[in-house]
């Protein structure tokens, strides 16, 4: 009798099973990782090669931290260390202050922009807390008004974490204004450090939307005709300080310093009598609206309303918005 052959089958590896499986349902960010997986099983030679490769740079990595990486180890105080702080070549310490802030070496662009000391900090508090105007104390020191204000309510609140006896991490700060540029204040009777542009103008939702306004070749269109156009004043009127402005056309006639310094105390003595006549106006406005009633920070005014005569109409486009609306220009005027 012939034998019969036994049946043929395949054995299948359980690990080469289960790496079937997870490559059928992988995600699609280890597509490359798998093929080099796959071709380093092709190819043990590859494999070895890629594992000499890492171990090289690893040792590459500790030989680094041994030698340049120990200026990284402590700060320096009173000064930025970056790793564009040192030549690459050399890892000897920069000698210009300028290309030593730079944090990002892919980045050469960006600097690091220097923090208020302070020094600086409590003399701000201290002047607007004396009755200087915010706007004043921006001018004096070049700080924005913004940050002035924010200077100014943090400061009081770091009088009542002190009051009701709360911890506060001022080592934290120290240590930080060692590491990065800082602003700081400057002595008695000498200019004050320059720390941030205080002239730039918001820009303002009403200047966003589009408009055609034909004009004549001849005619001169100024920054006062484009304000009036979008409904905004000119841009020396919208500028955080339109008083430097003054200042600086007075210093281009040619004007002597104490005529200028007249002017200008006369011009303050306008606009604090100005802002005592709005404030008062305001008060007495506050008065014909009804009882105020005072709930934490909140205040609640009550008055007397008829249903149907109290509220406004809200919630309409803009014309430019309205299907049907021309918006080219029909005519020169």
């Amino acid at each position: 009798m012939p034998r019969i052959p036994p049946p043929t089958s395949t054995v299948v590896h359980p690990s080469k099973a289960a790496l079937s499986l997870s490559r059928s349902r992988r995600p699609l960010s280890t597509t490359v990782p798998r093929r080099a997986q796959a071709a380093d099983d092709d190819d043990p030679t590859l494999g070895s090669a890629r594992e000499d490769e890492i171990r090289k740079l690893k040792a590459d990595y500790r030989a680094w931290l041994r030698g340049p990486g120990e200026n990284f180890k402590k700060p320096l105080y009173n000064e930025m260390n970056y790793l564009t702080s040192y030549d690459t070549r050399t890892w000897e310490r920069k000698s210009e202050r300028g290309s030593m802030n730079v944090p990002f070496p892919l980045n050469p662009h960006f600097r690091s922009a220097p923090v208020l000391s302070e020094e600086l900090k409590n003399e701000i508090h201290r002047r607007v807390m004396a009755g200087q105007s915010v706007r004043r104390v921006s001018a004096h020191f070049s700080v924005t008004m913004e940050r002035v204000a924010a200077v100014v309510r943090l400061k009081e609140v770091e009088k009542q974490w002190v009051k009701d006896e709360k911890p506060l991490a001022t080592y934290l700060t120290k240590a930080l204004h060692t590491m990065i540029p800082t602003t700081p204040l400057a002595p008695s009777q000498q200019p004050q450090t320059f720390h941030e542009s205080i002239m730039d103008i918001p820009s303002h939702p009403f200047s966003h939307r589009q408009t055609f306004l034909p004009a004549s070749e001849s005619r001169e269109f100024t920054r006062a005709d484009a304000g009036k156009e979008f409904g905004l004043p000119p841009a020396e009127e919208a500028v955080p300080h339109p008083d430097l402005l003054v200042l600086q056309r007075e210093r281009e006639l040619g004007l002597d310093r104490e005529e200028r310094v007249q002017r200008q105390k006369e011009r303050e003595r306008r606009e604090a009598g100005r802002e005592a006549d709005e404030a008062r106006k305001k008060r007495e406005a506050l008065k014909k609206m009804g009882e105020i009633v005072e709930v934490g920070r909140w205040q609640w005014r009550l008055q007397e309303a008829q249903t149907g005569r109290v509220g406004f109409r809200y919630g309409v486009p803009h014309e430019d918005r309205k299907k049907g609306q021309v918006k080219i220009p029909r005519r020169v005027e």
